[in-house]
């Protein structure tokens, strides 16, 4: 059982907190974290849901999760980045570009650059059914034969918009 704080409009922690998966009051959110991954060929890491998943089984996403009681964006990524992968994220090339505010969380989106070879992953099994680097016009034709996991459509675009104004 996990237990998350929850945050007013203004992603201000109340200091209320519930059980993952209960309902989240009218006005509350909880943090969530996306985590988009580029190597230095400018390939973006995704990995593929387990079939076992209630929601979204066998598509295509990014790692992320949510935030637990008591952490804060970037102990959340790191944890999640360790959890999801089995590695370490590097630090100093990580940075927090966007924030997202849905229904009932505020989505924090990471960008990381760091080069592994897919054969080192320690994927969690029950999650993860495998994973790989894609180029963006392979990502592209993905999302367009409905391969992507549609909720993390609203994080990409911010992702791809910050790739836009750093060239």
């Amino acid at each position: 059982m996990e237990i998350i704080d929850l945050y007013d409009e203004n992603k201000v922690l109340t200091g209320e907190k519930i059980v993952r998966g209960e309902p989240i009051p009218s006005g509350k959110y909880k943090l969530s974290i996306h985590i988009w991954i580029m190597n230095d060929d400018d390939k973006v890491y995704i990995q593929k849901r387990a079939s076992g998943r209630r929601i979204f089984p066998n598509k295509w996403e990014n790692p992320g999760g949510g935030a637990i009681s008591g952490q804060n964006s970037e102990e959340t990524f790191i944890r999640e980045f360790k959890e999801e992968l089995g590695i370490i994220p590097n630090i100093k090339n990580s940075k927090l570009i966007f924030t997202l505010k849905r229904e009932k969380d505020f989505v924090d989106i990471w960008l990381v650059k760091q080069n592994f070879e897919i054969s080192f992953l320690k994927l969690q099994k029950a999650e993860v059914a495998e994973a790989k680097w894609v180029s963006f016009d392979e990502l592209n034709q993905m999302i367009e034969n409905d391969e992507f996991c549609p909720t993390i459509m609203q994080s990409l675009i911010p992702f791809i918009n910050y790739l836009k104004e750093r060239k």
